[in-house]
């Protein structure tokens, strides 16, 4: 993190601001920084924003959204009710009957 930068938005915003602030310092709408704060990619402090954590993505905004995107993703060993359903259906759990195959053909 460059101090420079840090040590301005700290003296500017504070430890932390409002989400609306906080999408003008990143030109997105408050909503999207919401979203940001429950994938990880920004720091919650009760209903605000973190500032340090917000310099911390203007400089390393590539790293912070893939970490993120890691970490939200589906967790091993776990896969949704859907991807579940249609593997039954096709998979080696499929019954005869639903699978389309007859003995004989």
């Amino acid at each position: 993190m460059t101090k420079e930068r840090l040590d301005d938005m700290l003296e500017r915003y504070g430890e932390v601001c409002d989400q609306k602030t906080a999408g003008k310092m990143l030109n997105v709408v408050p909503r999207t920084v919401s979203r940001m704060m429950q994938e990880g990619r920004l720091r919650r402090v009760g209903h605000r924003v973190d500032v340090r954590s917000i310099c911390e993505y203007i400089e390393n905004q590539a790293d912070i959204d893939f970490r993120a995107r890691v970490r939200n993703a589906h967790p091993k060993g776990e896969i949704t009710r859907g991807e579940f359903l249609a593997a039954a259906k096709v998979g080696k759990w499929a019954s005869r009957a639903t699978s389309g195959k007859t003995r004989g053909n």
